[in-house]
């Protein structure tokens, strides 16, 4: 695994943590994670890093953020 792929890959650990974070016990019970579900299975099966799904959920959480 290249150093830009491990950078990527703890990255999107960390924005997976601060979105998880983020959720009180009541905003759980409404959340969908389908998004989160489909870049674990994803990086799973193709451990190049970060694929599709990822990108779209990071992209909406930069957006939400305004960044």
């Amino acid at each position: 695994m290249t150093l830009e792929v491990e950078l990527i890959r703890a990255l999107a650990e960390d924005l997976a943590l601060e979105v998880l974070a983020s959720y009180t016990p009541e905003d759980f019970q409404q959340a969908d994670f389908t998004s989160l579900g489909k870049a674990a299975v994803y990086l799973t099966q193709h451990d190049e890093g970060p694929g599709p799904a990822l990108e779209e959920l990071i992209k909406k959480v930069q957006h939400a953020q305004g960044t």
